[in-house]
């Protein structure tokens, strides 16, 4: 694994893109957690065509981490294909969960002014 290596991955074959997608793709998904969560709160308010507010919310929030879940599952899939030593490839994939669930922690805490 030498620097043109990294440099080909990164900006020829579109790494850099991808990586940017998923960051994107995982803020999304934790707004949509954070907005079913924030809808179950209002469990007095009357729900639309008969549905709860807090089964809606919750609902809501369960898409919310389906899609975190499949956002994961494909970006660890995605560096399993690359032609790397094991060693970098298990540091990346480590690298890469501990991040987007600190993207997840983050947006969520921001979302609901915790902070």
């Amino acid at each position: 694994m030498d620097r043109s290596s990294i440099n080909s991955a990164l900006f020829e074959r579109g790494g850099l893109r991808t990586a940017f997608e998923h960051a994107r793709n995982a803020v999304v998904a934790t707004l949509i957690i954070a907005a079913g969560l924030e809808a179950s709160k209002g469990a007095n308010a009357i729900g639309v065509l008969g549905i709860s507010p807090l089964v809606a919310g919750y609902l809501v929030a369960a898409v919310g981490y389906v899609l975190i879940l499949l956002n994961c599952i494909d970006g660890l899939r995605r560096l399993s294909r690359l032609r790397w030593h094991v060693i970098p490839q298990v540091a990346l994939s480590l690298a890469y969960l501990l991040v987007s669930i600190r993207i997840v922690e983050l947006t969520i805490l921001l979302r609901t002014g915790a902070c």
